[in-house]
């Protein structure tokens, strides 16, 4: 396989973490000798082994002047791991491709500069479009200090949200449901409003998803609503984070009590403890603020067959012009799947 080709397989390699590693980046590495694989690796969960690390080790003493094609930078600073800058060094290696540089300001081309003080070749920029797709959520979080945030709206076709004011109203399908299950096991938290809980009364679980992980449950409650008899707050399936002006005093859930209960001081709060990736499932208020507000990221629109008539609610009160572009389509049971970006 060519240069090219072995990127791409690290950035294969790099999927293999997914909904583990945050707030780290996913990344992917395969070591190469004489055409031969002698290495490979990913981060598989924050915390544990980079990429670089695993593939070290599988290579051994044979990474002596061997090619190394890694997703991200190196990482040339002590987390909760050691440096792998310096495990490459120390291995010998003859070459590293790297597809694109680390925005964290604790690597930030550091990385580079260390491997070529150490007489290593480095090339960069190979698959980098590929490799800040995969992980544009950490690019955005690092760059920011805000969550990466994804809205999910299901609609009819004449883009209404619910058919009446205050009353849950079931658009989608069962296949719908099974794929936003999956979406939640991918984020790192999950955000309502007390308008959602209070009407709902959801337990905002992966409950279908083929994951077994359970994101964290973000309410914003500003007026202090929720009741305490709410799902979210008595099922002990996963943590409940509560945002309210108004003291609360809920032992089943960790209370943030704020003057600043604005969304933007919401967000810049959970991206402080750790949140890199939020998913919206909020009500057309909360929606409609976030919307309105440039807030989100990612759009995902369910847009069932069917039509709700002009009583019913709408998912944005004032129009957006421009703000998104397409990224995506796809059928989902009898529903279609609309993938948006922000421009």
């Amino acid at each position: 396989m060519n240069d090219e080709q072995m990127m791409q397989f690290a950035l294969n390699l790099a999927k293999a973490g997914s909904n583990q590693t945050s707030p780290n980046p996913l990344v992917g590495c395969v070591i190469t000798k004489n055409q031969e694989i002698i290495g490979f690796g990913a981060h598989l969960k924050a915390g544990e082994a980079h990429a670089e690390i695993n593939a070290l080790k599988i290579a051994g003493e044979k990474a002596r002047g061997a090619t190394v094609y890694v997703t991200l930078e190196p990482c040339s600073h002590i987390g909760q791991t050691g440096p792998c800058v310096e495990a490459l060094i120390q291995a010998q290696v003859g070459h590293v491709f790297i597809a694109t540089l680390d925005p964290n300001p604790l690597v930030a081309g550091q990385g580079v500069r260390r491997l070529k003080e150490a007489g290593i070749t480095v090339s960069v920029g190979l698959c980098e479009h590929e490799a800040r797709a995969l992980n544009e959520a950490f690019f955005y979080y690092i760059s920011q200090r805000l969550p990466y945030v994804t809205l999910k709206q299901a609609i009819s076709l004449d883009g209404k949200i619910t058919a009446e004011k205050e009353k849950q109203t079931a658009i989608t399908g069962r296949q719908v449901q099974e794929d936003v299950h999956n979406a939640r096991a991918m984020h790192d938290a999950i955000l309502v409003g007390s308008n959602t809980v209070c009407i709902d009364d959801p337990s905002l679980t992966n409950r279908l998803g083929s994951s077994k992980k359970q994101p964290i449950r973000v309410v914003i409650d500003r007026a202090g609503n929720v009741p305490s008899s709410a799902k979210l707050l008595n099922d002990n399936v996963a943590p409940t984070w509560l945002f309210t002006a108004k003291p609360r005093d809920f032992a089943s859930a960790r209370t943030f009590v704020l003057e600043d209960c604005s969304l933007h001081n919401i967000l810049r709060i959970l991206a402080d403890e750790g949140i890199m990736t939020v998913y919206v499932e909020a009500g057309c208020q909360m929606a409609d603020a976030f919307l309105q507000q440039r807030l989100v990221q990612k759009m995902i629109l369910y847009i069932a067959p069917k039509l709700l008539g002009a009583e019913a609610l709408s998912m944005a009160t004032k129009a957006i012009q421009g703000a998104f572009t397409f990224t995506g389509v796809e059928k989902i049971g009898e529903d279609i799947k609309l993938t948006l970006t922000m421009k």
